[in-house]
């Protein structure tokens, strides 16, 4: 038994966009995919759960038990983006300050929310077991480590690691070549996608 959606099973389930050769787990729990984007060559494996306003550019990977809730604000995956096993990203906060109430079973007039959108900038990586918290972008080229926790944004290029995340060194930029030539190599059709 294949546990992905076929190209015309992820027609029905009613993106607003979706690409080719995408690879969607039967297993993820999708709600609102009438806001969801979804370029070509994307994978979102077993148990993983998206939510809210979600982008996702091409050659894409969310990885097992992955927790992505855009909310209004949006979490935009660019191009050669991922995320490794059961990590989490919101893009919105309940207000905790104590001035209001918090939960989705208050009404909204006793709660107050803070959207912010999340970018993943091309060829970042996000490794298992970390939190993106709302209004941060990954810069292009950054790697964040195993169990870190992201509250602010971090720069182009660098590995991150911690809680709170702390640049630890830089990140070989030998990736855009290899995307080139990777790139260069499936216009001619002599590399074949998975």
């Amino acid at each position: 038994m294949d546990s992905f959606y076929k190209a015309e099973e992820l027609l029905e389930l009613g993106f607003k966009r979706i690409g080719s050769n995408c690879k969607i787990s039967k297993r993820a729990v999708i709600y609102n995919a009438d806001k969801i984007e979804i370029g070509n060559s994307v994978r979102i494996d077993d148990f993983c759960i998206l939510s809210g306003r979600l982008m996702f550019g091409d050659y894409i990977h969310i990885a097992v038990c992955t927790r992505l809730s855009g909310s209004t604000a949006g979490i935009t995956f660019k191009d050669f983006s991922g995320v490794s096993y059961n990590s989490t990203i919101i893009a919105n906060s309940d207000d905790y300050s104590g001035e209001y109430l918090t939960n989705p079973m208050i009404p909204m007039k006793f709660r107050k929310i803070n959207p912010a959108p999340v970018i993943l900038e091309k060829h970042s990586l996000i490794a298992t077991h970390c939190v993106i918290m709302p209004g941060v972008t990954i810069g292009e080229g950054s790697a964040i480590g195993a169990m870190s926790l992201v509250l602010k944004d971090v720069e182009p290029w660098g590995i991150f690691v911690g809680i709170p995340v702390r640049k630890v060194k830089e990140r070989k930029r030998d990736i855009a070549s290899l995307e080139k030539q990777f790139l260069s190599e499936l216009k001619l059709g002599t590399v074949e996608l998975p």
